[in-house]
């Protein structure tokens, strides 16, 4: 039996899900309080365009890696998924977030931006309507127990490596990613996501090095 806390691609997938579920739902409540009261500052305004471009961007991240890298290497371990329907549902994804991408950059054009941010959040309610059920496939299909089986320790370590490095060629930018990705998560979930991140990132980059060019985001993100 696989081991919760061992190295196993599904926990990366599952941290994945966990950071773009949390940041859709902050994302969500934000842009309504905020088209109901304005942004308070303009230091708020700022955290919220960075918090939601790096959402969108991490979505975007993560799809492309799923298409490219990890669907056609679990077709070989499972080929029973419904790969086709996945793929399917990214590209249904796909149109609504460039609308949402279009729309943050309206809110950033306006100084408090009440119509944006409703159109905003329309966007992200039916980003929601896709994403849940999607994720519910996945995460009944590639289990830590199934994919833990089937895959050794040091493939497991590899995928994760892999994955990661083209997950950042599709996303950015790195000071503002590293952290969202890292802060939307649980100290605990967020220990396990970090352990293959180099230590110099971890430790001096993110929290010294480029602490003050994600600081905005830092209301809309865990301690």
């Amino acid at each position: 039996m696989a081991e919760a806390n061992a190295p196993n691609i599904a926990l990366d997938l599952l941290s994945i899900h966990s950071i773009i579920t949390r940041a859709l739902s902050v994302t969500s409540e934000k842009s309504q309080q905020f088209a109901q009261g304005g942004f308070p500052d303009a230091s708020t305004k700022e955290g919220f365009l960075c918090y939601a471009r790096s959402f969108v961007s991490v979505i975007h991240g993560h799809h492309v890696t799923e298409n490219e890298l990890a669907f056609p290497y679990f077709r070989e371990k499972l080929p029973d998924a419904p790969y086709d329907l996945l793929i399917a549902q990214h590209q249904e994804l796909v149109h609504v977030l460039d609308e949402i991408k279009a729309t943050i950059e309206e809110v950033s054009a306006e100084p408090q931006a009440a119509a944006a941010l409703n159109k905003l959040n329309q966007g992200l309610r039916r980003l929601a309507d896709l994403w849940h059920p999607h994720i519910g496939i996945e995460q009944d299909r590639f289990t830590v127990a199934r994919l833990g089986a089937l895959i050794n320790r040091d493939e497991h370590i590899r995928l994760g490596k892999l994955f990661a490095k083209h997950s950042q060629k599709h996303t950015g930018p790195g000071y503002l990613v590293l952290p969202f990705l890292l802060y939307n998560l649980a100290p605990e979930e967020r220990a396990i996501f970090a352990r293959n991140m180099p230590f110099l990132l971890t430790r001096l980059l993110v929290p010294v090095v480029w602490k003050a060019r994600w600081a905005p985001m830092r209301p809309f993100l865990l301690d």
